[in-house]
């Protein structure tokens, strides 16, 4: 019994790190915000689990056909990437991959619509626009009306967006040569053309096909790969 309030208590704690992060609080977005939070957090492992390779942890991945231990270590790598992006960001303002994305994305383009930036990573809406809010809201981001199109309305980044990028960006250029500081460059980089074909191919069918049943889109995707071999 003495843990019965345990998940209030909790509850409390990551609404203090809510309250920091963000400037207009409401319940919808802290609801929002504790998804997004759970969803990027690993699940804990149990003492004593091998803490190596995939297949020493977990073996059964081996008896998987190689597409399969393709698709699931390249989703397990992403999923590294991102807790470890995390951690480098932990003390700043942004605090996700996402997030520096954005920052990056509107920084290079010098200026960019909402949904450029949620097509460009492939997002579902309510995700991007959560993302785009809190970076607004943190005054990172700003809109204004685009030049030839006064119903359109562009983002730009804000002094502090770019005071805020410069930091991240060493924070995450530091996370990224750690990621890779147990991979000979040779090794990855012969996997890099691989990785960007599959991206290439899937790119146009995932933008422009995305609301079509599976079936059709798997018939369009026989239908296109031999342009591909």
């Amino acid at each position: 019994m003495k843990n019965k309030y345990g998940v209030i208590k909790q509850i409390i704690d990551l609404y203090e790190e809510y309250e920091l992060e963000q400037k207009h609080l409401n319940v919808l977005d802290f609801a929002r915000w504790m998804i997004a939070r759970a969803n990027e957090e690993p699940e804990p492992e149990e003492k004593g689990t091998d803490s190596g390779n995939a297949s020493s942890s977990f073996p059964f991945i081996n008896k998987f056909d190689d597409k399969t231990r393709f698709l699931e270590t390249t989703t397990r790598i992403a999923r590294y990437h991102e807790f470890y992006a995390r951690k480098a960001l932990k003390d700043m303002v942004i605090n996700t991959r996402l997030e520096f994305l954005f920052l990056q994305t509107v920084d290079t383009l010098e200026k960019a619509k909402k949904t450029d930036l949620i097509n460009i990573y492939h997002l579902e809406y309510t995700t991007g626009m959560d993302t785009i809010r809190r970076l607004t809201n943190n005054g990172l981001l700003y809109e204004i009306q685009d030049e030839t199109d006064k119903r359109i309305k562009q983002l730009v980044l804000s002094d502090l967006g770019k005071e805020v990028l410069v930091q991240a960006s060493k924070k995450m250029n530091d996370e990224s040569a750690m990621f890779f500081a147990a991979v000979n460059d040779n090794k990855w980089k012969k996997v890099l053309p691989v990785l960007e074909e599959i991206d290439e191919f899937h790119h146009t069918v995932y933008q422009k096909h995305n609301n079509k049943p599976f079936a059709e889109i798997s018939n369009l995707v026989d239908s296109l790969k031999h342009l591909f071999k």
